[in-house]
């Protein structure tokens, strides 16, 4: 089990993907979720924070460009910062789907997508937040040194 994504939300209006997406996770022991749409996803994202075991892992399957995704991804970046977001879309210009996500922390996927190369984002996703969640000390120390010496003259 991964240490950073335990908890995994799949929204998508078409249930086939989406049901194929949590059937392979859950065999590889992650606990899952599924939305039918933005609004219901927010609500267990929500609730999901007042548990031990918060959604660490939004995967949003996107067919085409809509404000409502939009504005949910932003929403998740700002409500749920500790959150990664992996987008799932089909081939096409998708400039503004990674004009969306932070690069430390989130990932897109192109469709088709098979389980192996699923698990392999997933995989890179928690190797950043790993490393990020190592690093983020160091660099306040580091910020914090310069102001002492300072302080001290």
């Amino acid at each position: 089990m991964l240490q950073h994504i335990k908890h995994i939300l799949v929204v998508d209006e078409e249930a086939e993907l989406r049901q194929s997406i949590i059937r392979h996770l859950r065999r590889n022991g992650f606990v899952m979720d599924s939305a039918l749409g933005d609004a219901e996803a927010k609500q267990i994202i929500a609730a999901s924070e007042k548990t031990t075991l918060p959604v660490g892992l939004v995967i949003r399957i996107i067919k085409t460009y809509h404000d409502d995704c939009v504005e949910f991804i932003g929403w998740i970046h700002r409500h749920h910062a500790s959150s990664s977001i992996v987008i799932i879309s089909g081939p096409g210009n998708m400039d503004w789907i990674a004009s969306l996500l932070k690069p430390e922390k989130d990932a897109f996927a192109q469709n088709p997508l098979t389980p192996e190369k699923l698990m392999d984002i997933i995989g890179n996703l928690e190797i950043k937040l790993r490393s990020r969640s190592i690093s983020r000390p160091l660099i306040t120390m580091e910020k914090q040194t310069p102001c002492k010496t300072e302080s001290a003259k």
